[in-house]
């Protein structure tokens, strides 16, 4: 064989063994793709058994986490005790400095100081215990009345019988007047109108809120509630729990000033006015026993109940019997 066709057999051979090699590489870079697009593929597809269990965990995980939460959430009466605590230990600070000698609380700056934050607490409590603001924007409370024999022509028929109603006033003005009525009426036992004055209809009230005869802590008062006819205050210095309805203007007999000498701004509490039983005449009707001043026990007027009655927020002039949120 020649030099030339031995030359030309080896570039042969070498193109051979190029083309297997080449033809190899095709194959494994053809197979790495495919391996590559699997593990991929394996990565972003969980198996459906797989997905199932960990949503459930999941899902378990997050029904904890609210278990653990709602045990961490404080019931209605928990924080009602808080803020009812809150008010009782302000109301002392309050009766305290109220009975230090020569405090004139509307004018001491500590007495100011505590009255203020007494009722800021006691509106935060009517809010929380009563739905102000958030359920409810005013309050009533209605009156039922049994007159005496004196009064009445027939005593079985229903004309033995009176209501009238009493629309507190707002109670972000006087909340602690406002609250110390309402309580009166959400624990109320019993009472009755006693005196028949010429210038009020004073009533004697019986409660659990008010028992041993406690009085309002001080002699809260705003003169954008005067004490006006028709309005509604507390009787005493202190004041409560008796309480009257004033059938005149009583501004001068007890609005600031009145009653006493040492104190020119104290005056009666006044919490509400009434709003029902005045057109119809039943107001009257109480002033018609025959006797003036105390009344003897066959002349009083008796109040059997006391309801109280909240607005709708949604509809404001919408009103129902009020119910405690959750039972204390």
């Amino acid at each position: 064989m020649s030099d030339y066709d031995d030359d030309n057999e080896k570039h042969s051979k070498i193109q051979r063994t190029s083309r297997a090699f080449l033809t190899r590489a095709i194959f494994f870079m053809v197979a790495l793709t495919i391996f590559a697009l699997g593990l991929g593929h394996a990565h972003t597809k969980t198996p459906p058994q797989l997905a199932i269990d960990i949503n459930e965990m999941m899902e378990a995980h997050a029904q904890k986490k609210k278990e653990l939460l709602r045990k961490k959430e404080k019931s209605f009466e928990e924080i009602d005790l808080e803020l009812s605590a809150k008010v009782d230990s302000l109301d002392k600070e309050v009766r305290e400095r109220k009975s230090t000698k020569g405090v004139i609380m509307e004018t001491d700056e500590k007495g100011l100081e505590f009255t203020g934050k007494l009722q800021s607490a006691t509106i935060k409590l009517l809010e929380h215990r009563y739905g102000a603001k958030t359920r409810h924007t005013k309050f009533r409370v209605v009156a039922d009345l049994v007159y005496p024999h004196s009064i009445i022509k027939d005593p079985d028929s229903e004309s033995n019988k009176g209501q009238f109603v009493i629309e507190m006033a707002p109670y972000d003005l006087i909340p602690c007047s406002v609250f110390y009525f309402l309580e009166l009426a959400r624990t109320y036992k019993g009472g009755s109108f006693h005196r028949n004055a010429g210038h009020v209809l004073q009533a004697a009230a019986q409660s659990e809120a008010t028992k041993g005869h406690r009085s309002m802590p001080f002699q809260e008062y705003s003169p954008k509630h005067p004490h006006a006819k028709y309005t509604v205050g507390y009787a005493g210095r202190p004041s409560g729990p008796e309480w009257y309805v004033s059938i005149e203007d009583n501004t001068d007999n007890h609005g600031p000033g009145s009653q006493q000498k040492e104190n020119p701004y104290e005056a009666d509490s006044n919490f509400g006015r009434v709003v029902e039983g005045v057109e119809n005449g039943v107001i009257d009707k109480i002033h018609s026993v025959p006797q003036r001043g105390w009344l003897d026990k066959e002349n009083c007027v008796s109040i059997v109940r006391l309801t109280i009655m909240a607005n709708s927020l949604s509809e404001p002039d919408q009103w129902s019997e009020w119910s405690m949120p959750s039972s204390l």
